[in-house]
């Protein structure tokens, strides 16, 4: 029998018990999409996480103020530990002379105006630095400058967002915004960063396209906490490559912990460490989830398998009538294969629509980053055809060893 009519009698054959046929492939179908939508949510996962990260640089550190409360806070004062506070970004500066950049962050929480038009946008006092280390530029205008510093000038940078809210289409540069009480000349607008803050997330990053950058001793000096007067809440620093990183970040805490009494009133966070975190927590669940939908494809083969066996017993007076006329062991297996196949083939392709619609709606409706991977399709694709040829061998078989006499007395 050649391969061509062993295929159109397995295609007739399905066709003549379309209702069968569907029910068969539902498990495959719903196996199929489950893999296809669960390893999406991974893999979209995954990509936001290194976006996140490529935001904070994976050669860079972080140092966090940490806010005590409660016994750890009254010890804190006994020592007389401050926090986080510029004088430490000066330290980590003098006695890092390596490292490629160190530049303090300090959020002021005032309102931002100009003319009647309010800001949602955030105060930050930061120094030259800070765009080198962060890999945020200006894209109209200039940063913050060493003399800006020096003299605490009344100068800002803009957020591309606060730009748009403040000035609409008009030039910016120039012009003088109401900072608190103080007015500030506009010297530069940002570039837009695209931040997601996705359910995802593996660190609370803020939108830094809404940032207002003024000279850090311009925002000590004029919106300063009187019981911190030097407070700051962030260090970031740059390394020279990745494989400094951690060296780095022990010098940091060993200097910190000097200057701090002991006090663990900070957090050195880096981020190389929680992108390597994110990713093996990642496929962790990749292979759980994967797992729990592979479970629908064993149940999907199990029904193949069982509609198989009762279509052998169904059709034993064809098998015995082949035979009769000359079909070998192998036409008739290779017939009843081909049924299996195409049935797990064709509800491995339906599933691939349905787990791509799927991650579309989780991405809708859930607010998760889905991306759908060429890798999964194919994988998906290859398991649903491997269900079909497993779970089809046994029924094929069983119908390809019958004895011809046998088959034609069947009642």
């Amino acid at each position: 029998m050649q391969y061509s009519e062993s295929l159109r009698i397995g295609i007739k054959s399905i066709w003549v018990h379309k209702l069968r046929s569907l029910l068969t492939t539902l498990g495959v179908i719903f196996g199929v999409a489950a893999v296809i939508s669960m390893l999406s949510i991974g893999e979209g996962a995954k990509r936001a996480a290194i976006e996140q990260i490529k935001l904070l640089g994976t050669n860079n550190i972080r140092v966090n103020y940490l806010k005590l409360t409660g016994e750890q806070a009254e010890e804190a004062e006994k020592k007389l530990a401050m926090g986080l506070t510029y004088h430490d970004g000066q330290l980590i500066r003098a006695n890092l002379p390596t490292v490629k950049g160190v530049t303090p962050v300090h959020f002021v929480e005032i309102e931002v105006l100009f003319g009647n038009k309010e800001s949602s946008g955030r105060v930050i006092g930061t120094d030259e630095a800070y765009e080198w280390v962060t890999n945020f530029h200006p894209k109209e205008g200039r940063f913050i400058t060493l003399l800006d510093v020096r003299e605490a000038k009344r100068i800002c940078v803009i957020g591309d967002e606060v730009r748009a809210e403040l000035f609409g289409y008009r030039n910016p540069i120039g012009r003088r915004i109401k900072i608190g009480d103080t007015w500030f000349t506009v010297v530069g607008v940002m570039e837009a960063k695209t931040v997601k803050e996705g359910k995802a997330s593996v660190i609370k990053l803020r939108n830094i396209n809404k940032d207002i950058y003024i000279p850090i001793t311009t925002a000590l000096k004029r919106f300063t906490d009187e019981d911190r007067p030097n407070a700051i809440e962030e260090i970031a620093i740059q390394v020279q490559s990745e494989e400094h990183v951690l060296p780095t970040s022990e010098v940091v805490k060993r200097l910190l912990a000097r200057t701090h009494n002991g006090v663990n009133d900070y957090e050195i966070i880096i981020p190389a460490e929680l992108l390597a975190q994110s990713q093996k927590t990642q496929r962790v669940f990749n292979i759980v989830m994967g797992s729990i939908a592979a479970i629908s494809l064993l149940v999907g083969g199990i029904g193949i398998m069982n509609i198989m066996l009762a279509s052998v017993t169904e059709r034993t007076k064809e098998i015995g009538t082949r035979r009769a006329l000359g079909a070998t062991e192998r036409d008739i297996m290779g017939q009843f294969l081909n049924e299996t196949v195409l049935i797990s083939i064709t509800g491995g392709t339906i599933g691939i629509l349905l787990g791509v619609i799927m991650a579309k709606l989780i991405n809708l409706y859930a607010g998760w980053d889905t991306v759908i991977a060429l890798y999964s399709v194919m994988l998906s694709f290859g398991i649903s055809a491997l269900v079909g040829i497993v779970f089809g061998l046994y029924p094929a078989r069983k119908a390809a060893k019958m004895d011809p006499i046998a088959a034609l007395r069947f009642e």
